[in-house]
């Protein structure tokens, strides 16, 4: 994904860009919601594969037929393979997290990768933040504090599996900016697919269960949503520079207290709501720090998810 000058992007260009943006993130909120649905069916290696193949039913033709081989032979792959490990530990926890909490509740605290992201920077890109941006990594820390309410006395696997799931993803988005260059992000997003089928099916087939025709469906459609919502981000931020889109990027929050309220009728409670808010706040300040900002502009390249 390649980000342009804010001040070079017509106001219907960005119009645009934050139309796109919106939509992949509320797409991607969705798939979210579909994984939280199918958690009380299936077994984590079940549902994980079935998302996968979902998603290279809808990916892998285009890439193919865009750029053939290179699919299977992307440049850098050490980096390329440890970023597709990276998204599958992501997608792995965030299923452990959103069989315990509600699905806002879960995306709110995964929402600690920009966060980490920018704590790690200086230290494995080279990349330093100013001053606002630690001031918006401590807020953020505060938001995710008041979102999880910490029970000391008791061990929240939910929040733990979905912090788990912010860090995965935060070193993710790293490994992604390090190969950001070296070939098209379609390529990277069939090959990380390919890779996190490969890994997680032994483990589906060892743990199989009997899919019906609506599970089977769910699974390749929630995939295919997952596939549309990163073209759907990609190609925003083809239209529009990451700290002109980053105001919007916590429409996944919005999508998934949308989602969850129309599958399982969930509303987060006002604690958890200002938790968000400061939540959205600081991310906003930290994207749009310095050179950090570009590294979001590239931070779906898992979903977001996930």
């Amino acid at each position: 994904m390649t980000a342009v000058n804010q001040a070079a992007v017509p106001p219907a260009g960005l119009a645009g860009a934050i139309g796109l943006l919106v939509a992949g993130l509320f797409t991607a909120s969705l798939s979210g919601a579909l994984l939280k649905l199918m958690s009380g069916e299936l077994n984590l290696a079940m549902m994980t594969a079935g998302r996968y193949t979902g998603y290279l039913v809808v990916l892998l033709p285009l890439a193919a037929w865009k750029y053939g081989s290179q699919v299977l032979h992307p440049p850098q792959w050490q980096a390329q393979f440890t970023r597709a490990v990276l998204i599958l530990g992501a997608t792995l926890t965030f299923v452990l997290a959103v069989m315990y909490l509600l699905l806002a509740t879960a995306v709110a605290i995964l929402y600690i990768y920009p966060f980490i992201v920018a704590a790690l920077s200086p230290l494995m890109l080279g990349e330093r933040g100013t001053t606002a941006t630690w001031a918006g990594i401590a807020l953020g820390f505060i938001g995710i504090v008041i979102v999880m309410r910490p029970d000391l006395g008791a061990l929240n696997i939910g929040a733990l599996a979905a912090l788990a799931t912010g860090g995965f993803y935060a070193l993710h988005i790293i490994y992604t900016r390090k190969v950001a260059n070296s070939c098209p992000a379609l390529v990277s997003n069939t090959y990380m697919a390919i890779v996190a089928l490969a890994l997680i099916q032994p483990f589906a087939i060892w743990w199989w269960q009997p899919l019906s025709l609506r599970q089977a469906g769910i699974l390749l459609f929630m995939g295919g949503v997952n596939a549309v919502a990163h073209l759907l981000i990609i190609n925003a931020f083809r239209l529009a520079s990451a700290p002109a889109l980053a105001p919007f990027s916590y429409a996944e929050l919005v999508g998934a207290t949308a989602w969850g309220y129309a599958f399982f009728g969930d509303i987060p409670d006002m604690i958890t709501v200002t938790g968000m808010a400061i939540i959205v706040g600081s991310g906003i300040m930290v994207s749009q720090s310095g050179n950090l900002g570009r590294l979001f502009a590239r931070r779906r390249g898992p979903s977001g998810g996930g």
